[in-house]
């Protein structure tokens, strides 16, 4: 069963991947729906500072790197699990180790969204944590 749920958890963080990809996207092209998010949009996208190294950046350039960041490392740790998981056989152990560092991950990202973010994140990260945590549970003991 540990295989099976370490394989749910890949499987919901590169879902998670896609579907956040998609709102970056319709972040990134918005325009705003009011008067209020078109004047915030403005100010964030052209108060640019000087971030040292002839780097410019806005406050809408910051916010776009954190989101797309964010929709890279749930695809690569979802990919990454998957390599992990076709080796695990000629490791023993290497999957509840793997298991045990991606449910640590996720339980603090649940916390996390739990805080800052909203139910749609809420449910994709809370689900990897609880297949990975899962997977810890029923792993057979070293």
């Amino acid at each position: 069963m540990s295989r099976k749920l370490f394989t749910a958890g890949c499987v919901v963080l590169i879902a998670l991947g896609l579907v956040h990809l998609l709102g970056h996207y319709r972040f990134t092209t918005s325009t705003g729906d009011t008067d209020d998010e078109r004047q915030l949009l403005a100010m964030m996208r052209g108060n640019g500072r000087d971030m040292g190294l002839g780097m410019v950046r806005s406050t809408f350039d910051i916010l776009t790197g954190f989101s797309l960041t964010f929709t890279v490392l749930s695809l690569g740790m979802g990919l990454a699990g998957f390599v992990v998981r076709r080796h695990g056989g000629a490791a023993p152990g290497l999957l509840r180790q793997a298991a045990i560092v991606y449910a640590g991950v996720w339980g603090v990202m649940t916390g996390v969204t739990l805080r800052y973010f909203f139910a749609a994140p809420l449910a994709f990260v809370a689900a990897a944590f609880l297949c990975f945590a899962a997977a810890v549970a029923t792993a057979p003991p070293e």
